[in-house]
């Protein structure tokens, strides 16, 4: 009964998995088109011709190039960012207890509960006022905000998970709230550390609304609004527009790769003997 009930489970999941693979075979495979061979009929899974014309356009655009920098720029400024303010909210929310601590807490759920959609024009407003428009700074501040709050839950409940018994022992030996947190909370936190990273590295990396209001320079602009500029008012070149795509994909496709293995990996396992 039981190797019936694993097989169902593996069964769906491959089913779902191969379901959701669709789309990103179907980018894979237009992206390796020529552009007459996207609109070609009968169209066909796999390309008539493998090609790389479509990487090609891409990087000889210097502008798209410039895009990628850009990205890479915000998306992990904003990366190291949160992870630093996250790390050290989570550890100050779960060791210590201050005034307004619930307050506080209460808060920065509530933040979440804002679309972003809906604050769109203060930012701008703000912004603009403060001379930070068309700057990495506008669209590196705006991220952060959008980002911290629930990164700093994310750690809080990871911090929770590491016994306290720790915190005391180091105490004991000397160690201060700041030695304690670098030497005692840091290493086990290495996963939540990395989801951390991972999420506000995605959100920073898509996030496209706040690029278009905040920034009108292709110096500063990121990689999601160079994909809506291949999009032509009466032609779209869509090998093209799926090749940068998948350039766009793959470094998030390569970050889950070489950081997997961590979110497997238990908190505290072997810490408390």
């Amino acid at each position: 009964m039981l190797r019936k009930k694993n097989f169902s489970v593996y069964l769906s999941l491959i089913v779902l998995g191969s379901i959701a693979m669709i789309p990103i075979f179907w980018m894979i495979s237009i992206a390796f088109r020529t552009n007459p061979e996207v609109f070609a009929s009968p169209l066909k899974l796999l390309p008539p011709t493998f090609t790389l014309d479509a990487f090609q356009t891409v990087f000889e655009n210097k502008e798209l190039i410039r895009l990628f920098v850009n990205s890479y720029i915000i998306a992990l400024s904003v990366t190291f960012i949160c992870i630093i303010c996250a790390a050290m909210a989570g550890y100050g929310f779960s060791r210590f207890n201050f005034k307004g601590k619930s307050s506080a807490l209460i808060y920065i759920l509530l933040t979440q509960m804002f679309p972003m959609v809906l604050l769109v024009i203060p930012y701008f407003l703000f912004i603009t006022r403060v001379g930070l428009y068309n700057t990495y700074l506008a669209l590196i501040l705006a991220y952060t905000s959008f980002a911290l709050p629930f990164s700093i839950m994310m750690m809080r409940d990871f911090i929770n998970t590491i016994p306290k018994e720790l915190d005391e022992a180091a105490k004991i030996d000397g160690c201060g709230p700041l030695k304690s947190f670098f030497y005692i909370i840091l290493p086990p936190c290495l996963p939540g550390l990395i989801a951390t990273g991972v999420y506000t590295f995605i959100l920073a990396w898509n996030e496209f609304l706040f690029a278009v209001v905040l920034t009108n320079s292709i110096n500063v602009r990121p990689l999601t609004i160079g994909i809506g500029m291949l999009i032509g008012e009466f032609t779209t070149e869509w090998n093209a527009l799926m090749a940068l795509s998948f350039m766009a994909s793959a470094p998030l496709i390569i970050v889950f790769l070489f950081i997997q293995k961590y979110f497997l990996q238990g908190l505290t396992a072997g810490s408390v003997k």
